[in-house]
């Protein structure tokens, strides 16, 4: 009974963070026209890179014009705010939210231009942009507001190379950060596809989830360690179109953890259908529910003790006690070091490092690690009981 309802807790709390407490901060966005452009793309590497607060983006295209003139560049992106459902009657009653996107820059051929950034709906009624660009993002527009970051610049004849950097947060709950980065807007670009594309994820320690596939056909995504990592692919088991079906049976998933390095996709005539997307899975617990069992690919996603310390860590001390008191003293060793395998602590016992070592999610980062303090309790109480053992 104990097992069951704090299985109801833990999908109580799945549900809240995302109906309650989730946070939309902000997305990755994609350059485009923002008037028509004859320009398309030679070349073109996304650089993301994971911090504690969310996500560093570069990106360097190198475009071919076949006229020099002025052209305005740039992306819409959604108002950050707390996702919850508005219509064309509530959103007149509000302003709107501000952008979690910071320290924008932009170079076109070595100079730095200056980036604007404006509501959608006030660009729209000085008639600078394109509406049959922005089509999808008008409509949008009913329900929420719509930021506009943009660059005016000269651009010459032949190659030019265009890079751009900023800062966003993703979107957050309690048990993880999510990150999209739209690059299905490749499209609004001559020729409609990227010659020479290049996306480099560089996680650090977190553990993460990555997209199996950018194609309706589900074409897997060959990505690359560059380093040393673990690295489970799961493929989709039912067509996309499957509303039956879990998101993770329709589209896979490939999950991910660094060591060093990153993690790299290169390809020639790059033309997605799908987007890019990162979850950051700050509580590995939290996401019991969709890991596989048994070992996968050489790695395991959890056991016995994964399901202990995950039903004990929300009960008070006493019941934690009286759970755990029965079991021998090498379980309770285990449980114990659970938490700090999680924190990514490096054992120097030989037999913890080689145990924690099967599960994909381990990596060793030091000995100076904090451990979640609803572990707190379940460190103490196994603690007291072999106290009692050695008296």
């Amino acid at each position: 009974m104990k097992k069951f309802i704090l299985a109801i807790l833990f999908c109580f709390l799945s549900i809240f963070s995302f109906a309650n407490d989730w946070e939309f901060g902000s997305e990755g966005e994609h350059i485009i026209p923002l008037k028509g452009s004859n320009m398309s793309i030679k070349k073109e590497k996304i650089t993301l890179k994971l911090t504690a607060d969310g996500m560093l983006v570069n990106v360097k295209f190198t475009f071919d014009n076949p006229t020099a003139e002025n052209k305005i560049v740039g992306f819409v992106t959604p108002e950050s705010g707390n996702g919850e459902e508005e219509d064309e009657t509530t959103k007149p009653k509000r302003k709107a939210e501000p952008l979690k996107i910071k320290n924008f820059k932009t170079t076109v051929n070595g100079k730095e231009v200056k980036s604007n950034v404006e509501l959608l709906s006030k660009l729209l009624s000085k008639g600078i942009l394109d509406n049959n660009i922005i089509k999808e993002h008008t409509e949008k527009e009913k329900n929420f507001y719509n930021y506009v970051y943009y660059f005016n610049a000269d651009f010459k004849q032949g190659e030019n190379i265009v890079e751009h950097s900023y800062f966003y947060t993703g979107s957050y709950g309690i048990f993880e950060r999510d990150f999209s980065y739209v690059v299905t807007t490749i499209s609004k670009w001559k020729n409609k596809t990227v010659e020479d594309f290049e996306i480099e994820i560089q996680p650090e320690n977190y553990f993460v989830k990555l997209p199996y596939s950018f194609w309706k056909n589900n074409k897997k995504i060959n990505w690359e360690i560059v380093g040393k990592g673990k690295m489970v692919t799961i493929a989709p088991t039912k067509q996309f179109n499957d509303e039956d079906a879990t998101g993770l049976e329709r589209y896979g998933t490939i999950y991910l953890k660094l060591n060093n390095g990153f993690v790299r996709y290169k390809t020639k005539n790059f033309s997605p259908i799908d987007d890019f997307y990162m979850v950051r899975m700050d509580n590995i617990l939290g996401f019991d529910y969709e890991y596989p069992e048994g070992t996968i690919q050489g790695y395991k996603f959890k056991d016995e003790y994964f399901e202990t310390v995950r039903n004990e860590m929300y009960s008070n001390y006493s019941d934690i006690v009286i759970s755990l008191k029965s079991l021998n003293d090498k379980d309770l060793d285990i449980i114990r070091n659970y938490p700090y395998a999680l924190a990514g602590y490096d054992f120097a016992r030989k037999d913890l490092k080689d145990y924690f070592s099967q599960f994909i999610w381990y990596s060793p980062i030091g000995k100076n690690v904090k451990i979640d303090p609803n572990f707190n309790n379940i460190v103490k109480a196994i603690d007291e009981i072999k106290a009692k053992r050695k008296k």
